[in-house]
Protein backbone atom coordinates (compact mmCIF):
# COMPACT_ATOMS: atom_id res chain seq x y z
CA UNK A 1 0.00 0.00 0.00
CA UNK A 2 2.72 2.71 0.94
CA UNK A 3 4.74 2.13 -2.22
CA UNK A 4 1.55 2.39 -4.28
CA UNK A 5 0.87 5.48 -2.94
CA UNK A 6 4.11 7.27 -3.62
CA UNK A 7 3.23 6.08 -7.31
CA UNK A 8 0.18 7.75 -6.78
CA UNK A 9 1.42 11.11 -5.10
CA UNK A 10 3.74 10.83 -8.14
CA UNK A 11 0.82 10.93 -10.81
CA UNK A 12 -0.98 13.48 -8.69
CA UNK A 13 1.80 15.76 -8.98
CA UNK A 14 2.85 15.21 -12.39
CA UNK A 15 -1.23 16.25 -13.47
CA UNK A 16 -0.62 19.31 -11.23
CA UNK A 17 2.90 20.17 -13.07
CA UNK A 18 1.03 19.75 -16.63
CA UNK A 19 -1.45 22.07 -15.54
CA UNK A 20 1.01 24.92 -13.89
CA UNK A 21 2.94 24.14 -16.74
CA UNK A 22 -0.20 24.94 -19.16
CA UNK A 23 -1.15 28.02 -17.20
CA UNK A 24 -4.47 26.51 -15.59
CA UNK A 25 -3.61 25.81 -12.24
CA UNK A 26 -6.32 22.57 -11.44
CA UNK A 27 -8.88 24.50 -14.26
CA UNK A 28 -9.11 25.33 -17.82
CA UNK A 29 -9.59 27.91 -19.65
CA UNK A 30 -13.32 26.82 -20.56
CA UNK A 31 -13.69 27.09 -16.80
CA UNK A 32 -13.64 23.08 -16.21
CA UNK A 33 -11.96 21.92 -12.84
CA UNK A 34 -9.92 18.88 -12.93
CA UNK A 35 -10.57 16.72 -10.14
CA UNK A 36 -8.37 13.31 -8.90
CA UNK A 37 -9.42 10.20 -8.54
CA UNK A 38 -9.60 9.77 -4.56
CA UNK A 39 -8.43 5.92 -4.99
CA UNK A 40 -5.19 7.41 -6.86
CA UNK A 41 -4.59 9.28 -4.13
CA UNK A 42 -4.29 6.25 -1.78
CA UNK A 43 -2.59 3.92 -4.36
CA UNK A 44 -5.12 1.89 -4.34
CA UNK A 45 -5.44 0.16 -7.85
CA UNK A 46 -8.43 -0.03 -9.27
CA UNK A 47 -8.22 -0.01 -12.53
CA UNK A 48 -6.46 -2.94 -12.35
CA UNK A 49 -9.06 -4.65 -10.69
CA UNK A 50 -12.71 -6.29 -11.51
CA UNK A 51 -15.58 -4.62 -9.27
CA UNK A 52 -19.24 -5.52 -9.56
CA UNK A 53 -22.40 -3.93 -8.04
CA UNK A 54 -23.97 -5.89 -5.51
CA UNK A 55 -27.06 -5.97 -3.81
CA UNK A 56 -28.00 -7.59 0.07
CA UNK A 57 -31.00 -10.04 -0.16
CA UNK A 58 -32.18 -12.78 2.08
CA UNK A 59 -29.91 -15.79 2.13
CA UNK A 60 -33.13 -18.23 2.21
CA UNK A 61 -36.65 -18.10 1.69
CA UNK A 62 -38.95 -20.86 3.38
CA UNK A 63 -42.04 -21.70 1.92
CA UNK A 64 -45.18 -22.64 3.70
CA UNK A 65 -47.69 -24.69 2.13
CA UNK A 66 -51.24 -25.61 3.06
CA UNK A 67 -52.93 -28.99 3.61
CA UNK A 68 -54.77 -29.63 0.30
CA UNK A 69 -57.20 -31.56 2.72
CA UNK A 70 -58.04 -28.21 4.70
CA UNK A 71 -59.81 -25.18 3.89
CA UNK A 72 -58.05 -21.46 5.19
CA UNK A 73 -60.16 -19.84 7.45
CA UNK A 74 -58.22 -16.62 8.16
CA UNK A 75 -54.87 -15.53 7.12
CA UNK A 76 -53.21 -13.34 9.59
CA UNK A 77 -50.25 -11.54 7.18
CA UNK A 78 -50.10 -9.98 4.33
CA UNK A 79 -47.28 -9.26 1.97
CA UNK A 80 -44.45 -7.32 3.21
CA UNK A 81 -45.69 -8.08 7.08
CA UNK A 82 -42.25 -8.56 8.87
CA UNK A 83 -42.88 -11.94 11.01
CA UNK A 84 -41.18 -13.58 13.64
CA UNK A 85 -40.67 -17.15 15.04
CA UNK A 86 -43.69 -18.30 16.71
CA UNK A 87 -45.78 -15.57 15.33
CA UNK A 88 -49.42 -17.11 13.61
CA UNK A 89 -49.56 -16.98 9.79
CA UNK A 90 -53.18 -18.42 9.30
CA UNK A 91 -55.78 -20.68 10.13
CA UNK A 92 -57.72 -23.59 9.39
CA UNK A 93 -61.67 -23.81 9.28
CA UNK A 94 -62.73 -25.93 11.79
CA UNK A 95 -66.01 -26.95 10.37
CA UNK A 96 -64.72 -28.27 7.09
CA UNK A 97 -61.88 -30.21 9.38
CA UNK A 98 -64.69 -31.94 10.68
CA UNK A 99 -66.63 -32.38 7.87
CA UNK A 100 -63.41 -34.28 6.02
CA UNK A 101 -63.10 -36.38 9.26
CA UNK A 102 -66.82 -37.18 9.26
CA UNK A 103 -66.82 -38.49 5.94
CA UNK A 104 -63.35 -40.24 6.18
CA UNK A 105 -65.16 -42.40 9.36
CA UNK A 106 -68.21 -43.28 6.90
CA UNK A 107 -65.66 -44.84 3.87
CA UNK A 108 -64.24 -46.59 6.35
CA UNK A 109 -67.25 -47.89 8.08
CA UNK A 110 -68.44 -48.59 4.12
CA UNK A 111 -64.88 -50.88 2.91
CA UNK A 112 -66.04 -52.69 6.10
CA UNK A 113 -69.31 -53.43 5.25
CA UNK A 114 -67.96 -54.25 2.11
CA UNK A 115 -65.88 -56.92 3.36
CA UNK A 116 -68.39 -58.48 5.01
CA UNK A 117 -70.27 -58.70 2.71
CA UNK A 118 -67.69 -60.71 0.65
CA UNK A 119 -66.88 -62.98 3.75
CA UNK A 120 -70.63 -63.78 3.28
CA UNK A 121 -70.59 -64.53 -0.29
CA UNK A 122 -67.78 -66.50 -0.34
CA UNK A 123 -68.95 -68.84 2.49
CA UNK A 124 -72.17 -69.08 0.39
CA UNK A 125 -70.79 -70.30 -2.54
CA UNK A 126 -68.35 -72.83 -1.32
CA UNK A 127 -71.08 -74.39 0.82
CA UNK A 128 -73.26 -74.72 -2.83
CA UNK A 129 -69.87 -75.84 -4.57
CA UNK A 130 -70.15 -78.98 -2.40
CA UNK A 131 -73.67 -79.77 -3.20
CA UNK A 132 -73.25 -78.81 -6.94
CA UNK A 133 -72.25 -81.54 -9.90
CA UNK A 134 -68.66 -82.14 -11.12
CA UNK A 135 -70.02 -80.09 -14.17
CA UNK A 136 -70.58 -77.18 -12.03
CA UNK A 137 -67.56 -76.91 -9.84
CA UNK A 138 -65.48 -74.90 -12.55
CA UNK A 139 -68.21 -72.17 -12.41
CA UNK A 140 -68.09 -72.26 -8.41
CA UNK A 141 -64.39 -71.88 -8.18
CA UNK A 142 -64.12 -69.20 -10.22
CA UNK A 143 -66.88 -67.17 -8.54
CA UNK A 144 -65.11 -67.62 -5.02
CA UNK A 145 -61.83 -66.61 -6.47
CA UNK A 146 -63.13 -63.31 -7.99
CA UNK A 147 -64.76 -62.79 -4.43
CA UNK A 148 -61.73 -63.15 -3.00
CA UNK A 149 -59.86 -60.75 -5.19
CA UNK A 150 -62.19 -58.14 -4.44
CA UNK A 151 -62.03 -58.72 -0.97
CA UNK A 152 -58.23 -58.29 -1.03
CA UNK A 153 -58.65 -55.25 -2.90
CA UNK A 154 -61.29 -53.48 -0.29
CA UNK A 155 -59.09 -54.48 3.08
CA UNK A 156 -56.21 -52.81 1.17
CA UNK A 157 -58.16 -49.46 0.41
CA UNK A 158 -59.30 -50.02 3.73
CA UNK A 159 -56.23 -49.70 5.00
CA UNK A 160 -55.14 -46.72 3.27
CA UNK A 161 -58.34 -44.89 4.29
CA UNK A 162 -57.71 -45.93 7.93
CA UNK A 163 -54.40 -44.40 7.76
CA UNK A 164 -56.15 -41.25 6.40
CA UNK A 165 -58.66 -41.01 8.80
CA UNK A 166 -55.61 -41.32 11.75
CA UNK A 167 -53.65 -38.65 9.72
CA UNK A 168 -57.36 -36.39 10.09
CA UNK A 169 -57.85 -36.69 13.55
CA UNK A 170 -53.85 -35.79 14.53
CA UNK A 171 -54.21 -32.81 12.15
CA UNK A 172 -57.82 -31.90 13.01
CA UNK A 173 -56.14 -30.62 16.14
CA UNK A 174 -53.59 -28.44 14.28
CA UNK A 175 -55.89 -25.41 13.26
CA UNK A 176 -53.53 -23.01 13.44
CA UNK A 177 -50.13 -22.99 11.34
CA UNK A 178 -46.79 -20.13 13.09
CA UNK A 179 -44.13 -18.87 11.34
CA UNK A 180 -40.14 -20.91 11.57
CA UNK A 181 -38.47 -18.07 10.94
CA UNK A 182 -38.39 -14.77 11.48
CA UNK A 183 -38.44 -12.66 7.87
CA UNK A 184 -40.47 -11.01 5.85
CA UNK A 185 -43.64 -12.21 4.02
CA UNK A 186 -42.70 -11.84 0.37
CA UNK A 187 -45.83 -13.56 -1.48
CA UNK A 188 -49.24 -15.22 -0.30
CA UNK A 189 -51.29 -17.26 -3.13
CA UNK A 190 -54.80 -17.52 -2.84
CA UNK A 191 -56.63 -20.47 -1.12
CA UNK A 192 -58.01 -22.06 -4.34
CA UNK A 193 -54.71 -22.50 -5.99
CA UNK A 194 -53.04 -24.34 -2.75
CA UNK A 195 -53.61 -27.66 -4.07
CA UNK A 196 -50.33 -27.37 -6.41
CA UNK A 197 -47.33 -27.35 -5.23
CA UNK A 198 -46.25 -23.96 -5.02
CA UNK A 199 -45.98 -23.05 -1.55
CA UNK A 200 -49.43 -20.77 0.03
CA UNK A 201 -46.90 -18.32 2.01
CA UNK A 202 -43.58 -17.75 0.71
CA UNK A 203 -41.38 -15.65 3.42
CA UNK A 204 -38.31 -14.09 2.78
CA UNK A 205 -35.61 -15.02 5.89
CA UNK A 206 -33.89 -12.17 7.53
CA UNK A 207 -30.68 -11.89 9.58
CA UNK A 208 -28.97 -14.05 7.34
CA UNK A 209 -27.80 -12.42 4.25
CA UNK A 210 -26.41 -12.98 1.10
CA UNK A 211 -25.17 -10.81 -1.73
CA UNK A 212 -26.28 -10.58 -5.54
CA UNK A 213 -23.79 -9.56 -7.98
CA UNK A 214 -24.04 -8.40 -10.93
CA UNK A 215 -21.17 -8.89 -13.77
CA UNK A 216 -20.74 -8.39 -17.54
CA UNK A 217 -20.08 -11.42 -20.10
CA UNK A 218 -16.34 -10.54 -20.18
CA UNK A 219 -15.99 -10.24 -16.63
CA UNK A 220 -18.31 -13.08 -15.29
CA UNK A 221 -15.79 -15.66 -17.02
CA UNK A 222 -13.17 -14.39 -13.84
CA UNK A 223 -15.00 -15.66 -11.18
CA UNK A 224 -15.28 -18.94 -10.02
CA UNK A 225 -16.75 -21.17 -6.99
CA UNK A 226 -15.32 -20.58 -3.89
CA UNK A 227 -13.83 -17.12 -4.61
CA UNK A 228 -12.66 -14.77 -2.36
CA UNK A 229 -14.88 -11.55 -2.25
CA UNK A 230 -15.29 -8.46 0.02
CA UNK A 231 -18.32 -6.45 0.07
CA UNK A 232 -18.01 -2.68 0.94
CA UNK A 233 -20.50 -0.60 1.63
CA UNK A 234 -21.22 2.60 -1.04
CA UNK A 235 -21.58 5.37 1.73
CA UNK A 236 -18.96 3.95 4.55
CA UNK A 237 -15.49 2.77 2.45
CA UNK A 238 -14.62 1.33 5.70
CA UNK A 239 -17.41 -0.90 6.17
CA UNK A 240 -16.81 -4.36 4.68
CA UNK A 241 -18.18 -7.67 4.65
CA UNK A 242 -15.73 -10.82 3.91
CA UNK A 243 -17.64 -14.20 1.77
CA UNK A 244 -17.05 -16.62 -1.03
CA UNK A 245 -18.43 -16.88 -4.41
CA UNK A 246 -20.91 -19.81 -4.23
CA UNK A 247 -23.15 -19.30 -7.08
CA UNK A 248 -22.66 -18.41 -10.75
CA UNK A 249 -25.93 -17.99 -12.74
CA UNK A 250 -24.75 -17.97 -16.52
CA UNK A 251 -27.49 -20.17 -17.82
CA UNK A 252 -29.59 -16.18 -18.04
CA UNK A 253 -28.99 -12.80 -18.85
CA UNK A 254 -30.78 -9.35 -18.97
CA UNK A 255 -29.86 -6.21 -20.71
CA UNK A 256 -28.91 -3.63 -18.88
CA UNK A 257 -27.30 -0.06 -19.53
CA UNK A 258 -23.83 -0.09 -17.59
CA UNK A 259 -23.80 3.69 -16.59
CA UNK A 260 -25.96 2.07 -14.11
CA UNK A 261 -23.25 0.03 -12.70
CA UNK A 262 -20.48 1.65 -11.41
CA UNK A 263 -18.10 -0.95 -10.06
CA UNK A 264 -17.90 -3.29 -13.07
CA UNK A 265 -15.34 -1.48 -15.16
CA UNK A 266 -17.10 -1.47 -18.62
CA UNK A 267 -17.53 0.92 -21.65
CA UNK A 268 -20.85 1.85 -20.76
CA UNK A 269 -22.41 0.30 -23.57
CA UNK A 270 -25.55 -1.85 -23.32
CA UNK A 271 -24.36 -5.70 -22.81
CA UNK A 272 -25.49 -9.03 -21.03
CA UNK A 273 -25.53 -9.03 -17.14
CA UNK A 274 -25.11 -12.07 -15.71
CA UNK A 275 -25.70 -12.26 -11.72
CA UNK A 276 -23.48 -14.45 -9.40
CA UNK A 277 -24.23 -14.71 -5.20
CA UNK A 278 -21.78 -14.49 -2.34
CA UNK A 279 -22.16 -16.24 1.03
CA UNK A 280 -20.71 -14.09 3.49
CA UNK A 281 -18.58 -15.23 6.88
CA UNK A 282 -20.50 -12.63 9.03
CA UNK A 283 -23.51 -10.20 7.58
CA UNK A 284 -23.89 -8.33 11.11
CA UNK A 285 -24.71 -4.14 10.05
CA UNK A 286 -25.92 -5.15 6.81
CA UNK A 287 -29.56 -4.05 5.85
CA UNK A 288 -31.25 -6.43 2.98
CA UNK A 289 -31.84 -4.37 -0.14
CA UNK A 290 -28.30 -2.29 0.91
CA UNK A 291 -25.83 -1.79 -2.22
CA UNK A 292 -22.51 -2.12 -1.93
CA UNK A 293 -19.63 -2.84 -4.75
CA UNK A 294 -17.73 -6.07 -4.71
CA UNK A 295 -14.04 -6.53 -5.21
CA UNK A 296 -12.01 -9.99 -5.61
CA UNK A 297 -9.99 -10.65 -2.26
CA UNK A 298 -9.55 -10.24 1.30
CA UNK A 299 -10.50 -6.81 3.34
CA UNK A 300 -7.34 -4.53 3.26
CA UNK A 301 -5.82 -4.18 6.57
CA UNK A 302 -6.13 -0.74 6.49
CA UNK A 303 -8.58 0.80 4.05
CA UNK A 304 -9.18 3.81 6.11
CA UNK A 305 -9.03 6.82 3.62
CA UNK A 306 -5.89 9.28 4.52
CA UNK A 307 -6.13 12.65 2.79
CA UNK A 308 -3.15 14.90 2.62
CA UNK A 309 -4.34 18.15 4.49
CA UNK A 310 -3.31 20.26 1.37
CA UNK A 311 -6.88 18.76 0.05
CA UNK A 312 -8.83 19.89 2.57
CA UNK A 313 -10.31 23.50 3.95
CA UNK A 314 -10.30 24.46 7.47
CA UNK A 315 -12.88 26.47 9.16
CA UNK A 316 -12.86 26.28 12.55
CA UNK A 317 -13.80 22.34 13.28
CA UNK A 318 -15.73 22.06 9.98
CA UNK A 319 -13.51 21.20 7.03
CA UNK A 320 -14.28 20.70 3.59
CA UNK A 321 -13.13 19.57 -0.09
CA UNK A 322 -14.22 20.35 -3.66
CA UNK A 323 -15.40 17.43 -5.33
CA UNK A 324 -17.35 15.90 -7.93
CA UNK A 325 -20.93 15.30 -7.77
CA UNK A 326 -22.89 12.42 -9.48
CA UNK A 327 -23.33 14.79 -12.72
CA UNK A 328 -19.97 16.11 -12.87
CA UNK A 329 -20.15 19.06 -11.50
CA UNK A 330 -18.15 20.81 -8.60
CA UNK A 331 -19.66 20.69 -5.22
CA UNK A 332 -18.45 21.96 -1.77
CA UNK A 333 -18.41 18.69 0.34
CA UNK A 334 -18.24 18.30 4.14
CA UNK A 335 -16.15 15.67 5.70
CA UNK A 336 -15.96 14.28 8.79
CA UNK A 337 -12.28 14.15 10.12
CA UNK A 338 -10.52 11.43 12.26
CA UNK A 339 -6.64 11.04 13.49
CA UNK A 340 -4.12 13.28 12.35
CA UNK A 341 -0.90 11.87 10.87
CA UNK A 342 1.68 14.76 11.57
CA UNK A 343 4.60 12.97 10.39
CA UNK A 344 2.87 12.90 6.84
CA UNK A 345 0.33 15.65 7.55
CA UNK A 346 -2.44 13.68 6.54
CA UNK A 347 -6.33 12.74 8.20
CA UNK A 348 -8.00 9.97 8.28
CA UNK A 349 -11.51 10.44 6.34
CA UNK A 350 -14.14 9.39 8.47
CA UNK A 351 -17.28 10.07 6.46
CA UNK A 352 -17.59 12.14 3.54
CA UNK A 353 -15.38 10.08 0.75
CA UNK A 354 -15.00 7.29 -0.99
CA UNK A 355 -12.50 5.78 -3.32
CA UNK A 356 -15.24 6.18 -5.63
CA UNK A 357 -14.64 10.26 -5.70
CA UNK A 358 -13.16 12.58 -7.48
CA UNK A 359 -11.23 15.67 -5.97
CA UNK A 360 -9.72 18.80 -6.51
CA UNK A 361 -7.07 20.53 -5.29
CA UNK A 362 -7.95 23.83 -3.54
CA UNK A 363 -7.70 26.88 -5.70
CA UNK A 364 -9.03 30.49 -5.79
CA UNK A 365 -10.77 29.99 -9.29
CA UNK A 366 -12.80 27.07 -8.21
CA UNK A 367 -16.67 27.48 -8.22
CA UNK A 368 -19.74 25.16 -7.24
CA UNK A 369 -21.12 24.32 -10.06
CA UNK A 370 -18.11 23.85 -12.17
CA UNK A 371 -17.82 21.32 -14.98
CA UNK A 372 -15.13 18.92 -13.69
CA UNK A 373 -12.73 16.69 -15.64
CA UNK A 374 -12.00 13.35 -14.12
CA UNK A 375 -8.33 12.13 -14.04
CA UNK A 376 -6.93 8.51 -12.60
CA UNK A 377 -4.56 5.88 -13.84
CA UNK A 378 -5.88 5.43 -17.22
CA UNK A 379 -5.66 9.36 -17.37
CA UNK A 380 -1.54 8.39 -17.50
CA UNK A 381 -1.79 5.75 -19.44
CA UNK A 382 -3.25 3.86 -16.96
CA UNK A 383 -2.93 0.14 -16.37
CA UNK A 384 -0.04 -2.06 -14.39
CA UNK A 385 1.82 -2.99 -17.43
CA UNK A 386 2.45 0.86 -18.75
CA UNK A 387 4.66 1.55 -16.20
CA UNK A 388 6.19 -2.04 -15.55
CA UNK A 389 4.74 -3.23 -12.36
CA UNK A 390 5.42 -2.75 -8.61
CA UNK A 391 8.36 -3.92 -9.39
CA UNK A 392 10.38 -2.33 -12.29
CA UNK A 393 8.67 1.19 -10.89
CA UNK A 394 11.93 2.93 -10.27
CA UNK A 395 14.29 0.74 -12.40
CA UNK A 396 14.18 2.07 -15.87
CA UNK A 397 11.55 4.88 -16.33
CA UNK A 398 7.94 5.39 -15.48
CA UNK A 399 5.95 5.63 -18.17
CA UNK A 400 3.63 8.88 -18.00
CA UNK A 401 1.18 10.10 -21.31
CA UNK A 402 3.61 12.19 -23.01
CA UNK A 403 7.11 11.32 -21.59
CA UNK A 404 8.81 9.14 -18.97
CA UNK A 405 10.57 10.45 -15.64
CA UNK A 406 14.18 8.62 -15.79
CA UNK A 407 15.46 7.01 -12.12
CA UNK A 408 18.89 6.03 -13.10
CA UNK A 409 20.68 3.94 -11.36
CA UNK A 410 21.95 5.11 -7.81
CA UNK A 411 20.79 8.61 -8.69
CA UNK A 412 17.30 10.45 -7.39
CA UNK A 413 13.73 10.25 -8.32
CA UNK A 414 12.50 13.91 -7.49
CA UNK A 415 8.29 12.96 -6.67
CA UNK A 416 7.78 15.30 -3.88
CA UNK A 417 8.30 19.16 -3.84
CA UNK A 418 11.63 20.11 -1.42
CA UNK A 419 12.53 16.79 -1.52
CA UNK A 420 14.28 13.49 -3.06
CA UNK A 421 14.26 10.21 -2.50
CA UNK A 422 17.38 8.25 -3.30
CA UNK A 423 16.91 5.31 -5.44
CA UNK A 424 19.22 2.94 -4.90
CA UNK A 425 20.38 0.93 -7.39
CA UNK A 426 17.84 -2.03 -7.95
CA UNK A 427 15.44 0.36 -8.89
CA UNK A 428 13.36 0.95 -5.16
CA UNK A 429 13.89 4.25 -2.98
CA UNK A 430 15.72 3.85 0.45
CA UNK A 431 12.82 3.67 3.40
CA UNK A 432 10.25 2.57 1.03
CA UNK A 433 9.26 -1.09 1.49
CA UNK A 434 8.53 -3.40 -1.01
Amino acid sequence: MKYNRILALALALCLALSLVLTGCSGTKSDSSASVQSVAMLMGVEISGVNQYSGITEAQATVKVRKDANKKVAECFVEVGDEVHKGDKLFSYDTDALELTVTSAELEVEQLKNTITNYETQIKALEKEKKKASSSEQLNYTLQIQEAELNKSETEYNLKKKEAELEQLKDSAGETEVYAEVDGIVKSIQSDDSSGSDDAYITIMETGTYRIKGTASEESIRSLYSGMEMTAYSRVDSSAAWHGTVDTINTGSAEEENNNNNYYDGDSGQSSSKYSFYVALDDSEGLLIGQHVYLKPGAPAEDDSIRLPSGYLMMDGDKATVWAADSKDKLELRTVTLGEHDEENDEYIIADGLTLEDYIAYPEEDLKAGMPVIRYDEDSFGGDEESYGGDEELYDGEVAFEGGAYPAEDGGEFDITEGGDFPAEEGGVPEGVED
